[in-house]
């Protein structure tokens, strides 16, 4: 059987990227979020999906993480990763839009059907990710990626829910950016799957 048009471009693209990431310097980030198991948990539900940028500091990299990435342009590759092993790879984006397109995976995952804000008919739950720290660091040879968010859930635009998470990473630098971006992926994935969506929904009901 040969393999469809879309399994071959993800195919070429993931490829790709992997060649990309091979050259000693690139202007993005490579970033790899694992999904946890599927679940139809909230099937059936529509959310509206928004990203508030709050940090106080917008750089996302340190001055002397900086020196490490002299090429980046403030853009993440994503890739998201399933539980049977398979992977694609979705683009490149800004931090805010990177942070939209995990969340909305995750959303999906539970069987919710999503709309990512601004739009004109916004659903009845609206879903806000308030990103207050999102920053990569470099302290000697250890590399420190630091992540808090407020997730609020609001019904007919009134808040019902909400919950706070963060967490802070460190690996020693041994292969150079490749370990820095190897923290971020598994920092990040925790951060995200362990935001108790069910919770927040579960409250939305009383």
């Amino acid at each position: 059987m040969k393999p469809s048009k879309p399994a071959m471009f993800a195919a070429a693209a993931m490829i790709l990227l992997i060649l990309t990431g091979a050259c000693s310097s690139k202007p993005f980030l490579i970033v790899h979020y694992q999904l946890p198991p599927p679940t139809n948990t909230l099937a059936g539900k529509e959310v509206s999906l928004a990203i508030t940028d709050i940090r106080e500091t917008q750089a996302f990299l340190s001055e002397s993480a900086k020196k490490s990435f002299r090429e980046f342009n403030a853009t993440y590759s994503l890739v998201v990763l399933k539980n049977d092993g398979s992977g694609n790879l979705l683009g490149v984006y800004a931090v805010d839009a990177l942070i939209a397109e995990i969340f909305k995976q995750r959303l999906n995952n539970l069987g919710l059907q999503v709309q990512v804000s601004p739009s004109a008919n916004k659903s009845e739950y609206e879903l806000e990710i308030k990103l207050k720290e999102f920053k990569l660091d470099l302290a000697g040879h250890k590399w420190i990626f630091n992540m808090n968010y407020q997730a609020n859930l609001l019904k007919n635009s009134r808040l019902v829910a909400t919950e706070s998470v963060n967490g802070s990473a460190e690996r020693l630098k041994v292969m150079g950016k490749s370990d820095a971006e190897k923290l971020i992926d598994e920092l990040l994935t925790d951060m995200v799957n362990k935001l108790d969506l069910a919770k927040l929904f579960q409250q939305a009901q009383r």
